[in-house]
């Protein structure tokens, strides 16, 4: 029974390690700016300035980030979310990636990785938790359940 639990305990320890390691170099405080506009044309700041709001890194290429689609599509249905395409390809292949998989999200597409740079993001799926003045009070990578999202979300509008 001993060696059961000591095992558990490892897997506990390394996953939260892991965790640790992965959104240590994530951007918090002030987000920097992403001059960038939407595929839309609007310009992505000031809907996430107004927080509580999730600032999502996503690619099209990634499993994780297929997995947690719905969470995300159910959460921006009724929070600010803004979502950035890290290296999914062209604007067009983006949009044509939305309409395929029914997204009607607000989409910053980066091509070549830059703002995703900017913000510390060496995996996707990244997120970012921005309180009501507009600062990063909370960063995870991986995947995280609708249930995760929306109590991170209402933790950054208590901050």
């Amino acid at each position: 029974m001993l060696k059961k639990s000591g095992f558990y305990i490892f897997a506990v320890l390394f996953v939260f390690g892991g965790q640790f390691l992965m959104t240590s170099g994530l951007m918090t405080g002030q987000p920097p700016p992403i001059n960038q506009t939407t595929l839309s044309g609007q310009n992505p700041m000031p809907l996430i300035g107004k927080g509580p709001a999730l600032l999502y890194f996503w690619a099209e290429w990634c499993g994780v980030c297929r997995g947690m689609q719905s969470n995300v599509d159910a959460v921006s249905r009724d929070s600010q979310v803004m979502t950035v395409a890290e290296r999914s390809g062209s604007g067009q292949n983006v949009s044509e990636y939305l309409f395929k998989n029914q997204l009607n999200w607000s989409v910053v597409n980066d091509p070549d990785g830059s703002i995703g740079q900017a913000y510390g993001v060496q995996a996707v799926p990244a997120m970012f938790f921005i309180n009501s003045t507009g600062k990063i009070v909370f960063t995870s990578v991986g995947y995280t359940s609708e249930w995760g999202l929306r109590f991170r979300l209402w933790l950054a509008g208590l901050l």
